[in-house]
């Protein structure tokens, strides 16, 4: 599927500006555009829809297992369980009620957390082995697409990592929003591609990781795309440790080694240099509906 504008703001005046390599399944190479009106990056062209599927059947896919099967993963794993409180704790924030969607749930991590502290959580995993585990292994309320949900009334949605998936944003933004009670919020959480280690490790860079990841995001075209979706940005935050988790996996893809040290100082560079820029690897927004 070849798009020809900006997914973002519809310009058409976008030019390739890296060739990336699918290292987790196909080995198949991917162009990269970048929007010069709104920045946004984007993979282009990409699979069909219908044909996306595929590029996530893998082993080595952490979010659809919770097998632990390489060192890298149980990095994630240990990461993922240290993240899951300080998550429950950002989306709580002065919230009247505790009705959580998590969409993208994966195995159902993030909503078992909040379940086990007094939230009522609903999950959308369209990954039928990723949904089945959550379900079956944890007990957990999980649809397979957003059109399977009817209730309206949720304090908080959630995306972690997970907009960056979404063939349709537009229509995806647009339901979501209608699920959001008036005064809930919305958590976004993306890479951002001005991030220091992106600058280092360029093509190789993990979080491209195309043609999963069909778009790459800066604050700026977040900010535009939630106010054409008449939401507005509230509040930014760091992920800090995700500088690292890439930088550990962009060094595997460059040098086919983890270079554990090395690693530790990109991501730690990049967090620093960060603190001023507020160029984290990963960021999340927090977004309200325009009233």
């Amino acid at each position: 599927m070849n798009l020809s504008v900006c997914p973002v703001c519809f310009s058409e005046d976008f030019q390739p500006v890296l060739k990336v390599s699918d290292r987790l399944v196909s080995r198949e190479t991917f162009d990269i555009a970048e929007c010069k009106n709104c920045s946004l990056r984007f993979t282009n062209p990409r699979p069909n829809n219908e044909d996306l599927g595929k590029y996530y059947e893998s082993e080595d896919y952490i979010s659809h297992t919770n097998e632990a099967n390489t060192l890298v993963n149980k990095i994630y794993k240990l990461a993922r369980h240290f993240t899951l409180a300080s998550k429950r704790r950002l989306i709580q924030k002065n919230s009247s009620g505790k009705k959580l969607l998590d969409i993208g749930c994966g195995t159902g991590h993030f909503i078992s957390h909040c379940d086990q502290k007094g939230w009522e959580c609903t999950g959308v995993e369209p990954d039928k082995a990723a949904r089945e585990i959550a379900v079956n292994e944890n007990n957990l309320n999980v649809y397979p697409g957003i059109e399977n949900i009817t209730k309206q009334d949720y304090d908080r949605i959630t995306l972690w990592h997970v907009l960056e998936h979404l063939p349709d944003l537009y229509d995806s933004l647009e339901s979501i929003s209608k699920l959001l009670k008036t005064d809930g919020k919305l958590f976004i959480a993306v890479p951002n591609y001005l991030a220091y280690e992106q600058k280092v490790f360029k093509e190789y860079w993990a979080a491209y990781d195309v043609p999963r990841h069909l778009y790459h995001f800066t604050p700026e075209a977040i900010e535009l795309l939630a106010t054409k979706n008449g939401l507005k940005v509230e509040k930014i935050y760091p992920m800090w440790l995700d500088s690292f988790y890439i930088s550990l996996l962009s060094n595997e893809h460059k040098y086919n080694r983890h270079k554990y040290l090395n690693s530790f100082i990109t991501g730690l560079l990049s967090d620093i240099y960060a603190i001023k820029s507020r160029n984290f690897s990963s960021l999340i927004y927090q977004l309200s509906k325009i009233n």
